[in-house]
């Protein structure tokens, strides 16, 4: 059996946990949250239980890219996908990126228009 020492060591030695310097931000890691596009926004406003989503998945200088985020009513090519062209939504998303910065983590948007998709024959 390994010391903890040795183990300690051998973890610092993994490429994926070690420090890296992105522009301005210190990531603790190199393992990022990809950007999913979850579908569980109702009108386009990111819904409470994502502050939950997000903060479980947050470490302290760690990147999450959150979920495919509309941009604009235009844009729009799936259901239940969050948007951030209105007051509503900015405001919604607040206590998610509030939640990960609580816990140390780093939260960009996957800003999002869903091109050809989105047009519905208009």
């Amino acid at each position: 059996m390994k010391n903890k020492v040795v183990e300690e060591k051998e973890v610092d030695m993994i490429p994926l946990m070690t420090p890296y310097k992105m522009g301005n931000f210190e990531l603790s890691h190199r393992v990022v949250l990809a950007p999913l596009t979850r579908q569980r926004s109702y009108g386009n406003i990111p819904q409470p239980h994502a502050i939950l989503y997000y903060s479980q998945r947050t470490t302290k200088g760690g990147l999450l890219i959150g979920e495919a985020t509309v941009i604009s009513e235009t844009g729009i090519g799936y259901k239940d996908v969050p948007g951030i062209w209105t007051k509503e939504q900015v405001e919604a998303w607040k206590p998610i990126v509030n939640a990960v910065h609580a816990k140390g983590g780093i939260f960009f948007s996957q800003i999002w228009h869903a091109g050809r998709v989105s047009n519905k024959g208009k």
